[in-house]
């Protein structure tokens, strides 16, 4: 019976995993949609399926990101359900998150709003904001990224 069990436990993990990955989980965010221009604004949420602060947050946001669709911003989201992988490392660095990530990789539950052209994280969106004041802190921060002299 011992065996059983040991090899049970394993198999309905395995499982589990399998049919998460594929049941083709999509980003309550929005996140991940094309541009048809430059993006002044990335606004990346660090987020995994286990986090509490995230089911809160993503909805919140969710219905925040239409009042968005012509502005440039990009709604990114780095997802850590998995864990630490390479590929959400080489998500972040494609999107220009490279000097940001490793002081937040793991961590979620948050939406960083950071100036595309300076690398700069101008606001930090958390369960504490609003629909209405994720509308202002977006509309704050592209008006910080389009004021910004641009990097040289």
């Amino acid at each position: 019976m011992n065996k059983v069990k040991s090899f049970i436990f394993p198999a309905v993990l395995a499982v589990g995993a399998v049919v998460f990955a594929l049941s083709g989980r999509t980003s309550a965010t929005g996140a991940d949609y094309a541009l048809d221009r430059e993006p002044e604004v990335i606004a990346a949420t660090f987020s995994s399926a286990w986090c509490s602060a995230c089911k809160i947050l993503e909805p919140r946001l969710a219905k925040v990101i239409p009042d968005f669709a012509d502005k440039p911003v990009k709604f990114v989201e780095l997802d850590f359900t998995f864990g630490q992988r390479e590929e959400v490392e080489a998500k972040a660095r494609a999107e220009g998150l490279a000097e940001i990530y490793p002081r937040f990789e793991g961590a979620t539950g948050f939406t960083l709003l950071v100036d595309r052209e300076t690398g700069e994280i101008i606001d930090r969106l958390t369960v504490d904001y609003s629909q209405s004041a994720m509308r202002s802190a977006l509309a704050r921060a592209l008006a910080v990224a389009q004021a910004a002299p641009a990097a040289e």
